[in-house]
Parts: C-alpha cells; sequence; structure tokens
C-alpha cells in the first residue's frame, strides 16, 4: 500500500487527487508541521529537507517532489488515463508542464510566501517578494496562453497536468486568478469532480 505523508493544504494534495483519481488504497500519515514533526529524526530520514509531501510506494521506495509523485502515480495506474502513454504527443504536453510549474510556477510561490527563507538580509524579504510575484504572474500567463482552447491542458483532456495546475492556482489570493479566465475555467471544470471536490475541502482549498 502507498504512504502519503500528508499536511493539510500542502503539495501533498496533487498526489492526493491521483491517488484517489487512481482509486488505490493508501495510508494517510499527518505531519504536524506546528509541531515541526517534519524536523524530526525520522522524518528527515525520509526527507531531509524536511517537506512535505513524502511517498512512499508499495516496495518501500520513497519519492519525494510532488510533480515526480504525480507523474509516478499515473504511470503505475495506466487505466486512471491521467498521465499519457509513453512516447504520445499527449504525454510530452503533460510532461512539459508538469515540469514547467514544478520549476517556474511552484518555486515562484514559495518565495512569494515565504520570502525570508530566501534572503539572509532582512531588508532583502521586499526584493524576493517583488521578483517572486513578477515570476509567478509571468508563469501563469504562460499557462494561461497554454489553455487556450481548453478547458485542460490537453484540450478536452483531463490529466495529471490539471491536477497539478489546479493545486497551484488554489493556492493563490482570488484576486491574482481572476486576472487568468481560463485558469478560473479550469478550476471551475476540475472542482466538479466529486474526488477533488472532497480533497479541496480537506485540505481548506476553495478550488
Amino acid at each position: 500500500m502507498y504512504k502519503l505523508y500528508w499536511s493539510k493544504g500542502s503539495g501533498a494534495v496533487a498526489p492526493q487527487v491521483m491517488l484517489e483519481e487512481s482509486g488505490v488504497p493508501y495510508e494517510k500519515i499527518v505531519v504536524d508541521l506546528d509541531k515541526e514533526e517534519n524536523r524530526r529524526a525520522e522524518f528527515l530520514a525520509l526527507n531531509p529537507l524536511g517537506q512535505v509531501p513524502v511517498l512512499a510506494l508499495p516496495d518501500g521506495t520513497i519519492m519525494t517532489e510532488s510533480a515526480a509523485m504525480v507523474l509516478e502515480i499515473g504511470d503505475r495506474h495506466p487505466e486512471s488515463g491521467l498521465i499519457p502513454g509513453v512516447g504520445s504527443a499527449e504525454r510530452a504536453v503533460v510532461l512539459r508542464w508538469l515540469l514547467f510549474m514544478a520549476v517556474n510556477l511552484y518555486v515562484a510561490e514559495l518565495r512569494m510566501f515565504y520570502s525570508d527563507r530566501f534572503t539572509s538580509e532582512p531588508g532583502g524579504v521586499e526584493g524576493v517578494r517583488a521578483s517572486a510575484v513578477a515570476d509567478a504572474e509571468r508563469a501563469l500567463s504562460i499557462l494561461e496562453s497554454g489553455l487556450a482552447p481548453g478547458p485542460f491542458l490537453l484540450g478536452d483532456r483531463y490529466s495529471a497536468a490539471d491536477i497539478y495546475l489546479w493545486m497551484l492556482a488554489s493556492w493563490f489570493p482570488a484576486e491574482v486568478i481572476e486576472k487568468y479566465p481560463r485558469i478560473q475555467r479550469l478550476k471551475r471544470e476540475i472542482m466538479r469532480r466529486p474526488v477533488v471536490a472532497k480533497l479541496a475541502k480537506e485540505n481548506g482549498l476553495e478550488g
């Protein structure tokens, strides 16, 4: 059985959606960040960065990095259709967007919300945040273009890339996402899925 080390509203939500959409059993292990359980030796042995999520595969192999988990779950459960098959054009598109979001949008959000972690100068926090906001808006604009004609990144086909975008977009304040009508549309479409609606509530996300 899979084991997902989870905390509310964290990057664990995308692999959690993947597991539930794939209909596979998993154990959710709550990591209380307020109690700094992610800094305990037993958790650091799983992920030395002390970050949630961590995914233990059924054979005990440990994975970190939410985008990698999303891809692995999709490949292990091709019947879900969430990751297109090897060699297909659709797979190339999904991989492009997954990596684009992980490298650009996810990192920009971390710099926005945790700006103090990205500078050793107290006076540098605002500069880090301003730069992160600009990078995030640029990434969102590129994704907005990628959603034409939509509603999903593969057009009519729902995929793991949409789950990942839904998660990242849900972390932004509403006034930010209002600038991107196609991303808003994607969020509405995905929230119609019972699994996503349930997990959005569990993770404190409005969709």
